[in-house]
């Protein structure tokens, strides 16, 4: 036995009864707070453990905790372990008549997002509708809660190829981010990206190379000029335009694309190179 895992057994043997309950509690903060992702786990454990042996079970807290647990497996990429975790969270929220109905539908996303990292895409899809559903009985259809179950569904239909549905809900996500979030925010250029991306494949290059466009003058006020991730928007939007046959403009936003990256970091070398190498097939174009 640990001297961690000692002074732990002595703790419970000196705490009183009526004091499990903070406990539990004590554990779970420290598990929230910690930035080691084993040391986290293990104090949500301990947490659990207090909570299901020591004194009645806070339920609540309990399914917090195996959430929490299942988050950091996911991060680990410990699949199947973060789905048991996800799972008990589920099934304990499931049957207390008193919970939140949308604590559940984050569950079904949680559960769904590990599924699509497994590369379950059936599965995942059910679990994101199943979220959708009760989200779509108990708030606004433009309400932002919306927003990451849209994009849950517009990225597993984009993986199983079904472009027109995950543009659809891309197109919600979008309508309500445009409506309640700052036209800075992140998300909103990720979907500008998303759809960006989705039209290319639907091959309208047009409106492709303007949802790339308006990504870059968002990130152009938030982001150094010298930002990788105006090389990869500038990147993109040359693709669009070669679709169009524009090649003169693709030239210079993949030239601007490689002039970006040549002053960041060296870890782009290979970007670069594959960068040059689509940049002399545009030349041979003209």
């Amino acid at each position: 036995m640990s001297l961690e895992e000692f002074d732990y057994q002595t703790l419970l043997q000196k705490t009183e009864n009526e004091e499990l309950e903070e406990l539990a509690v004590v554990y779970h903060q420290l598990g929230c707070h910690s930035i080691n992702l084993n040391r986290a786990i293990s104090f949500y454990k301990r947490s659990i453990e207090i909570n299901l042996f020591y004194r009645p079970i806070d339920y609540e807290l309990l399914s917090a905790t195996y959430s929490n647990i299942g988050g950091l497996l996911k991060q680990r990429t410990d699949y199947d372990e973060a789905l048991k975790y996800y799972r008990r969270a589920l099934d304990i929220d499931l049957r207390d008549a008193k919970v939140n109905q949308l604590k559940i539908a984050d569950r079904y996303n949680d559960i769904g997002n590990v599924l699509k990292d497994q590369g379950n895409y059936k599965e995942a899809n059910e679990y994101f509708h199943h979220a959708l559903n009760i989200q779509t009985k108990n708030i606004s259809l433009n309400d932002p809660i919306l927003i990451k179950t849209y994009h849950n569904l517009g990225s597993i239909y984009c993986l199983m190829k079904k472009y027109s549905l995950a543009f659809d809900y891309y197109e919600k996500s979008l309508e309500i981010l445009e409506a309640y979030l700052p036209l800075q925010h992140l998300l909103l250029i990720r979907t500008y990206n998303k759809l960006g991306l989705l039209y290319y494949l639907m091959q309208n290059y047009t409106a492709s190379f303007s949802c790339q466009k308006k990504a870059l003058e968002i990130q152009e006020k938030i982001l150094s000029s010298h930002h990788p991730s105006l090389a990869t928007r500038h990147f993109n939007m040359a693709v669009a335009l070669e679709g169009l046959k524009i090649y003169e403009e693709a030239i210079y936003h993949v030239t601007k694309a490689i002039e970006i990256l040549q002053q960041t970091y060296r870890s782009h070398q290979h970007k670069i190179g594959n960068y040059q190498r689509y940049l002399s097939e545009l030349r041979k174009k003209l």
